[in-house]
C-alpha cells in the first residue's frame, strides 16, 4: 500500500485545528465526551498533556494538509501496552485515510515504543470504525453493555486489542 498519510507530533500551532475538532459534536460523540471546550481550558490541557510521558499525540497529514489527530495514551512501559484513539476531520472522512492513520499509529507503537499490545474502545454502532480496526488486525476482546451515552441513548462499548506478533504476521 502506498503511504499517503504521515504523522507529526502535535505542536502549539496545531491548537486552533485541534480545538475545532474538540468542539465538533459529531466527533466528540465518538470520543465519548461532550463537545465542551474553550480556548483557555484547551490551552491548559494542552500544556499538561505535553508533560505526560505516558502519552504520544500526533497530527495526521496528507501532503501538508492536516486530516486528523491520533494518540497512544496510558502507555505502560513495564507491560508494553497502550490505548489508541483517533479522530479524522469530517471533511476528510470517506477518503480511505482512517486506515492509514490507524496503521501509522500502530506502527509507531510497535516499532518505536516496542509495545506488545495496543487496546481501544469503540461504540458498537460505529461499524465503519470497527471494520477498519478489524482490517488492521484488532480483535474484539469484550463488550460493556449500555456503557456509553451517545445521541440520547445508551450503547455498547467494544473493547478491542491487537498484539504485536499478530500485527507483524498480518502486515508483512
Amino acid at each position: 500500500m502506498e503511504q499517503r498519510v504521515y504523522l507529526k507530533p502535535i505542536e502549539k500551532e496545531d491548537i486552533d485545528y485541534l480545538l475545532t475538532l474538540w468542539k465538533n459534536p459529531d466527533i466528540m460523540d465518538f470520543w465519548f465526551s461532550e463537545p465542551y471546550m474553550n480556548r483557555e481550558k484547551f490551552n491548559a490541557s494542552f500544556e499538561e498533556r505535553q508533560k505526560d510521558s505516558s502519552l504520544r499525540q500526533f497530527i495526521a497529514y496528507v501532503d501538508e494538509e492536516r486530516i486528523g489527530y491520533a494518540n497512544l495514551h496510558h502507555i505502560n512501559l513495564r507491560h508494553r501496552t497502550a490505548v489508541f484513539a483517533v479522530m479524522v476531520d469530517p471533511k476528510n472522512q470517506g477518503k480511505g485515510y482512517a486506515e492509514e492513520v490507524v496503521r501509522r499509529t500502530v506502527d509507531y507503537g510497535f516499532y518505536q515504543l516496542n509495545l506488545n499490545k495496543i487496546n481501544l474502545d469503540v461504540v458498537d454502532f460505529n461499524k465503519k470504525a470497527v471494520y477498519i480496526y478489524e482490517k488492521v488486525g484488532f480483535q474484539v476482546e469484550g463488550k460493556q453493555e449500555q456503557q456509553l451515552f451517545i445521541q440520547g441513548d445508551y450503547h455498547t462499548s467494544l473493547s478491542m486489542g491487537i498484539l504485536r506478533d499478530r500485527y507483524h504476521a498480518d502486515n508483512t
